[in-house]
């Protein structure tokens, strides 16, 4: 009895890691919360995506100063993005009208679903996102 319970109890191990990522694919993640937005790329080419993440976080990592932030994608408008060496100046609008500066690296990756498939961009390929 014992060795019956092993060995069912192995082959459902096994078996978890065969559930997949739920549609998504590789580089794409389910986000807890889904947001939809307008991307526009340095090329003006205008994308609307769905459950638009930052590597599976609805949250902008950015800096103020010495300060790191997280920037809510709720709380978010738009966001102007101007190339700066390394760096991206990220001018975001709140959804209160405020705006404000931060920095985010270049790379930082942006993940959507398109009508069409998935897209990533890096922040360094981006002019605008207007969240809707």
């Amino acid at each position: 009895m014992n060795r019956k319970l092993i060995i069912l109890f192995l082959l459902s191990l096994l078996c978890l890691g065969m559930a997949g990522t739920g549609g998504f694919g590789p580089g794409m993640s389910e986000t807890d919360r889904l947001f939809r937005a307008t991307i526009i790329d340095e090329s003006d080419i205008s994308y609307e995506v769905q459950n638009i993440s930052v590597d599976g976080s609805t949250y902008l990592p950015a800096r103020a100063g010495a300060a790191q932030a997280s920037i809510d994608f709720g709380k978010v408008r738009t966001v102007l993005f101007y190339l700066q060496n390394d760096e991206v100046l990220a001018r975001v609008i709140f959804v209160d009208n405020h705006e404000m500066d931060f920095f985010i690296d270049s790379n930082t990756r942006f993940l959507g679903q398109t009508d069409w498939g998935r897209i990533s961009f890096q922040a360094k390929n981006i002019k605008e996102i207007k969240f809707r």
